[in-house]
């Protein structure tokens, strides 16, 4: 019991996060390592059309489609690495990893995440100056935040199930999506 009343968490760094070998997936939000909650086939459909749907899009000579996997934010001298699940990037190697200035828009799913993707990821990518979207698929709309000044509204921008968005040009269905089954078992996180 001793040891316990004396030890202290470890706020760690992204350079120390990003240089950790961790079995399972984790993101650095604030300093702490999380879990990354488990993907569902709702979430993974959304992540990959999406993804499909910025690649054939985009210019390739100009922009890489990166998927679940970490960005420092705001840079490598601060305390938070989230696992983007859609990062829009500068085309070009990175060593170390990339940072926020190198993207040029941040994706969230949420369907068990929104609470943490609301309340704490996107005010950070939005803060590091990069536009965000939530696609929300429990209440099957998709948010965008492309300045501070959006955080204050409680949903920010949203473009409901049946309409479009655009992230850089390249128009996107909310629906295109949303699969038949997104919200089936599953109560509403968001419904105003």
């Amino acid at each position: 019991m001793h040891l316990i009343e004396t030890q202290s968490p470890h706020a760690f760094t992204v350079a120390e996060f990003m240089s950790l070998e961790t079995a399972t997936r984790t993101e650095l939000l604030a300093g702490v390592v999380y879990d990354v909650s488990p993907r569902n086939e709702p979430h993974r459909y959304a992540v990959r059309e999406l993804s499909r749907i910025l690649i054939q899009g985009l210019p390739q000579a100009r922009y890489a489609v990166q998927m679940q996997d970490a960005v420092a934010v705001p840079g490598w001298d601060g305390a938070d690495a989230p696992e983007v699940d859609v990062a829009v990037l500068a085309r070009k190697k990175y060593r170390p990893g990339p940072s926020s200035a190198d993207a040029v828009a941040f994706i969230e799913v949420s369907h068990t995440t929104y609470g943490v993707d609301r309340g704490h990821k996107i005010p950070l990518y939005v803060n590091a100056g990069v536009p965000a979207w939530i696609v929300n698929i429990n209440v099957r709309q998709v948010e965008f935040y492309g300045s501070p000044i959006d955080l204050e509204l409680k949903h920010g921008h949203v473009f409901a199930e049946g309409a479009s968005f655009e992230i850089l040009g390249v128009e996107i269905a909310v629906s295109d999506l949303l699969d038949d089954v997104s919200g089936e078992g599953i109560a509403s996180e968001v419904t105003d």
